[in-house]
């Protein structure tokens, strides 16, 4: 019996796992048009299920970045999806904050803009 029940709790947490990283159109604000590819690969590292971002998760972060930094409009379409998304998503604040620093992405904004309502 010990086994089924940690089979049980095993398979549990990964459709938890799964639950959290999957996301549906719904979940991803129109703002966020363009920037799906960040969310996707850096949902589970801004969501506190992986510890460290992957290197997908850094190829789209640069790749996103680097496209909202071309226009200042860019810089606040991105914010704005990460102020919209990361509430729903659960992102958790101090990764989002992290995440160009650890893929070693040089900003010439803040994120804290993205952060703050």
């Amino acid at each position: 019996m010990g086994q089924k029940t940690f089979l049980a709790l095993v398979m549990f947490v990964m459709a938890y796992g799964l639950a959290a990283t999957t996301f549906t159109v719904s979940q991803i604000p129109p703002s966020c048009n363009g920037d799906e590819s960040l969310l996707t690969f850096c949902g589970p590292y801004m969501g506190n299920i992986h510890p460290n971002p992957t290197s997908d998760c850094c190829k789209a972060a640069t790749s996103v970045f680097d496209k909202a930094m071309a226009t200042g409009q860019g810089i606040r379409d991105l914010c704005n999806c990460l102020r919209v998304a990361g509430p729903v998503l659960r992102f958790q604040k101090e990764k989002v904050l992290r995440l160009p620093d650890v893929c070693q992405i040089k900003l010439s904004f803040s994120m804290e803009l993205c952060i703050e309502g």
